[in-house]
């Protein structure tokens, strides 16, 4: 997503199936943090994974990070798909608690419509742990663990906006507003642009995490405005904006006089490419190993009745309480040429 890749029609079946397993402890410490992968009081509780889907990169990638995580704490995970679908989602949520899972932790396709299957879920005993994307407030979320995407979007609004250096029109190319994912990456770029690049004027649209309707919007406004430099929410608008760059023989490798600044969210391996190629300026990361590693740290935490609470952790971010529920937000990282080839970046990994 992610993205972060919103609710959409997408193919059914697409679900990993994987037998349930057992968490077990694999210490009787615990760490301030999450990170431990000591069980406690969780040990032998069943988890699963509520994802929001597996057919792109970034979310297959996710889910297979989540079931190492669970590995590397000793157990399994169970993975669901849901395809982009907030039903399915919560059906999902619905059969992990059912079949015993104690503990579940979602990637949610809808903020609102998630929340009944959680506090059913809570209702019987489970313990929730969000990743990735957003949930509304409930009390029954143990704790929200993403990416930092306003910030994310604002070191896109960096990149494009020192490399314009002046005047210009800058394109903003948004996800699905009723997505918070969406809505922290746009306002983080476009706080960023009024306040450093005051010159520059941005031009927004949503896409609705759809590639058909970014390549629609990129052809319009490619069509009818001169364009200095493109910010994207997601991968989905790489490839129109590299055609639309293409079919006006603007497009030129990064570095190179005439480039036109590109930066967008993900971190996937096509991102990766156009950066090495220099067709992409940036590519704004998404860690997802860390997302995954911290998730099942908070869940092992909340299994073993610990309380979670605001302040800083043992890895290096902050908990916060935002909107009535704690969010442990994890930095992005900026990709340009300098770095693309490091093998911490998770689109550089083999899986």
């Amino acid at each position: 997503m992610k993205r972060r890749l919103q609710p959409r029609r997408w193919a059914v079946g697409l679900a990993i199936a994987m037998a349930l397993g057992l968490l077990a402890a694999c210490g009787s410490g615990g760490s301030s943090d999450g990170s431990s992968s000591a069980a406690g009081q969780g040990a032998n509780a069943k988890i699963g994974y509520a994802g929001f889907g597996l057919d792109t990169a970034f979310l297959s990638t996710l889910a297979t990070k989540v079931e190492a995580a669970g590995k590397q704490a000793g157990g399994t995970v169970s993975v669901t798909s849901a395809d982009g679908d907030p039903a399915k989602q919560a059906n999902n949520v619905n059969t992990l608690v059912s079949g015993g899972a104690k503990g579940i932790i979602i990637d949610p396709v809808n903020a609102d419509a998630i929340v009944p299957a959680i506090n059913r879920a809570a209702q019987s005993g489970a313990k929730v742990v969000i990743i990735d994307g957003t949930a509304s407030a409930s009390k029954n979320i143990a704790i929200q663990v993403a990416t930092d995407n306003y910030g994310a979007g604002a070191d896109g609004c960096k990149v494009v906006g020192d490399l314009i250096k002046g005047s210009g029109t800058v394109l903003n190319l948004q996800g699905g507003l009723d997505n918070q994912a969406a809505q922290n990456r746009s306002n983080g770029f476009t706080d960023c642009m009024k306040k450093n690049y005051p010159n520059l004027q941005v031009i927004s649209h949503s896409y609705n995490w759809d590639a058909a309707q970014c390549s629609q919007i990129v052809k319009t406004q490619f069509s009818t405005t001169k364009i200095d430099g493109v910010f994207a929410a997601s991968a989905q608008c790489l490839g129109p904006v590299k055609s639309a760059l293409q079919g006006q023989g603007r497009l030129v490798p990064a570095g190179k006089p005439g480039h036109v600044p590109f930066a967008v969210i993900d971190g996937t391996p096509e991102e990766l490419q156009a950066v090495r190629d220099g067709t992409l300026t940036a590519s704004i990361e998404q860690p997802l190993g860390d997302l995954a590693t911290y998730a099942v740290g908070w869940l092992q935490k909340a299994l073993k009745g610990q309380t979670i609470q605001a302040g800083p952790t043992d890895h290096g971010t902050e908990v916060k309480e935002i909107g009535g529920t704690l969010r442990d937000l994890v930095a992005p990282v900026v990709v340009t040429k300098k770095n693309v080839d490091d093998p911490t970046l998770w689109a550089n990994q083999k899986q």
